[in-house]
């Protein structure tokens, strides 16, 4: 009998901003809230095994999903801990160092509500800085598949 082989494209087809702030997870969240006019929650740890047999690093994830509009919308950290003696830093992207957080928006968005996305996270006064990202072109997309 023949090998069967399953190959698996993923869809990358998402906005992603990468967000410097100095700011605590929870507090950014709260802000992106108040000015995106959503009700994200934090959901648990994103749990990624960033090299093979190693601990999973913790990322910390807030969530938003709306079943109406098929839409959702995730923050998330770009650095996480894992756990172990002794805890060290991963990187969920490690090309984006200078990001510490990024918005990821799912769903069928039009380039204007896309742009209307960016400038209210600009707007936020302790944002530092956003940028827009194309996942297609990132070595360690397969970390922001959740």
């Amino acid at each position: 009998m023949g090998k069967f082989r399953l190959d698996i494209e993923y869809d990358y087809d998402f906005l992603l901003v990468g967000i410097s702030c100095h700011e605590k997870a929870y507090r950014l969240c709260w802000a992106l809230c108040k000015s995106l006019a959503i009700e994200m929650e934090r959901g648990e740890n994103l749990a990624i095994a960033l090299r093979k047999s190693e601990t999973p690093s913790l990322f910390g994830l807030y969530q938003y999903e709306n079943s109406e509009m098929d839409t959702a919308c995730f923050l998330v950290a770009n650095r996480g801990e894992t756990p172990g003696e002794e805890i060290e830093m991963a990187w969920l992207v490690p090309e984006q160092k200078q990001a510490d957080y990024f918005f990821v928006a799912k769903g069928p968005f039009s380039k204007t509500e896309e742009s209307r996305m960016m400038q209210a996270i600009r707007n936020i006064p302790f944002v530092l800085m956003t940028f827009q990202l194309d996942p297609n072109g990132l070595k360690s997309k397969q970390n922001l598949l959740f």
